[in-house]
């Protein structure tokens, strides 16, 4: 067999892989940043070897609205410069988990994200290290927790805003209907659905925000991967809601922004 098609192969297996991982991902960016140095740090030879610059590169990445990925470029300093193919088809790959999703920093939604990636081993322990410690990151498997179908929940909204609609703070309880929850009424023109989805021995929060309008239920905004740990989740989200162009009452470029902690119990 050709080098050519072992590498084809490799690359499929690879690929095929990432995307069966594409559940026990969180759709943060932090998390993947933090899978690219792992990556780096299993082939620093190759890297080295193929790619054109030695120490590091900084990649720009960006995304379109629902996770996508548009673009990439990698630069040292103001050049622009290639780097090993193995090490771009990951990225490209790595950062595709969430193609029908939004990718969030923490806590705000971001269409692009700008890091460098170090070739030494060193220095790519110390950017890892710089991540894994910054506030509110969290590690893929952090308290695992497994919810129990028709489990019981507590949700509370300590603040809820979008554009210049202010809800007032609520607390609701309810039950799952297996791992879905019924569309749950916030205020007369807020409400949140979300499944609890089983990825290994993780569980995860799918939900979706939506906003009354023109007498339909529009998205403000929606996460299929945000991780439960010791069964809660905290939605402290803020971003650009989701557009809908020719619809009434929705201003392009709106704000959302709000924080709403859910517990299963």
């Amino acid at each position: 067999m050709k080098i050519t098609q072992l590498l084809s192969i490799s690359f499929l297996l690879l690929f095929v892989s990432v995307k069966g991982f594409s559940q026990e991902n969180n759709c943060n960016v932090k998390q993947l940043q933090v899978n690219t140095y792992d990556f780096v740090l299993k082939n620093l030879d190759s890297i080295k070897k193929y790619s054109a610059v030695k120490n590091k590169v900084t990649a720009t990445l960006e995304f379109s609205d629902t996770g996508a990925v548009t673009k990439t470029k990698y630069a040292s300093g103001e050049k622009e410069v290639k780097i090993w193919k193995g090490l771009e088809k990951y990225i490209k790959q790595n950062f595709s988990l969430c193609p029908e999703s939004h990718f969030y920093n923490g806590r705000d939604q971001v269409l692009n994200t700008v890091f460098d990636i170090p070739f030494t081993k060193e220095a790519v322990l110390k950017a890892k290290q710089e991540i894994e410690t910054t506030k509110g990151y969290v590690a893929y498997g952090t308290g695992k927790s497994d919810i129990p179908v028709n489990s019981k929940y507590t949700l509370d909204v300590k603040n809820f805003k979008v554009g210049k609609k202010v809800m007032d703070s609520i607390v609701k309880q309810g039950v799952m209907n297996y791992e879905r929850s019924e569309l749950i009424k916030l205020s007369e023109k807020f409400f949140i659905a979300f499944d609890v989805v089983k990825a290994g021995k993780t569980n995860y929060l799918k939900y979706t925000v939506y906003e009354r309008v023109d007498h339909k239920g529009r998205t403000i905004t929606a996460e299929n991967w945000r991780p439960i740990i010791n069964k809660k989740v905290n939605l402290s989200v803020k971003g650009i809601r989701d557009a809908y162009p020719g619809v009434r009452h929705i201003i392009p470029g709106e704000e959302f922004n709000f924080d709403i902690d859910i517990t299963f119990n």
